[in-house]
């Protein structure tokens, strides 16, 4: 069985990362591209009978995608445990969903902005209290970086203001491919929570998926960057 990799959306988000992994590879943002719900629908029905899970992230921010509702019902309906990856900026309704991950570098709006550039920030514990209602885990995703969260006393303070609402603390490393923000990168320390967990995978992933693009093109996830 595998994992769906999926981008819903590529080149449109509401943020601009100052670590963005498809910024390095100088994507056209002035392009957005959106997937087809009805050419995915086929291709779901096609390979459903290997796919145990799929992740709804980006090469964009999924939320922008007008018919993100309808995309998340194709796997809720079928039965697939599915996953979505968002900034959180949009308080967006969706049908239920298994399980949401948000990305944050800090709790504090102001520091997470230096770092994302949106516009769009808002309160933690806003988005934490929209995206409960729809979903019965939530994991928060955290690179860690020099001026964010860059040490165990930082990582362990992030979880005592959220360890309520969140199911798992995710940290990680930025992309050792990824020549962004390297200046400020931050080695692994020891997080002695239970519900942190540390992120070792860095640029290698498990091959066993499946990675479809906007185009619906079925691809090797490495070679995503270059198409």
């Amino acid at each position: 069985m595998r994992r769906l990799y999926l981008i819903p959306v590529r080149d449109a988000c509401n943020s601009n990362c100052s670590f963005c992994y498809m910024k390095a590879k100088k994507q056209d943002i002035s392009k957005p591209q959106f997937i087809d719900p009805n050419k995915l629908e086929h291709i779901v029905d096609e390979i459903i009978a290997d796919i145990k899970e799929v992740e709804i992230t980006g090469g964009g921010e999924p939320l922008l995608h007008p018919n993100i509702s309808d995309i998340i019902n194709i796997f809720i309906k079928r039965g697939i445990y599915t996953k979505l990856y968002t900034n959180g900026f949009l308080l967006k309704d969706t049908p239920k969903i298994d399980e949401v991950n948000i990305s944050r570098v800090h709790w504090d709006s102001d520091i997470n902005k230096r770092f994302y550039r949106s516009h769009n920030q808002n309160e933690l514990n806003q988005v934490l209290d929209h995206y409960t209602k729809l979903s019965g885990k939530i994991r928060m995703q955290t690179i860690l970086l020099k001026g964010a969260i860059d040490s165990e006393d930082k990582a362990l303070e992030f979880i005592k203001k959220h360890e309520d609402k969140v199911t798992t603390f995710m940290f990680r490393t930025l992309f050792r491919s990824c020549p962004l923000e390297q200046q400020n990168s931050v080695r692994y320390f020891s997080i002695n929570h239970p519900k942190a967990k540390l992120d070792f995978t860095l640029d290698s992933y498990d091959r066993k998926l499946y990675f479809l693009n906007t185009d619906c093109q079925l691809l090797d996830y490495f070679d995503y960057g270059n198409k």
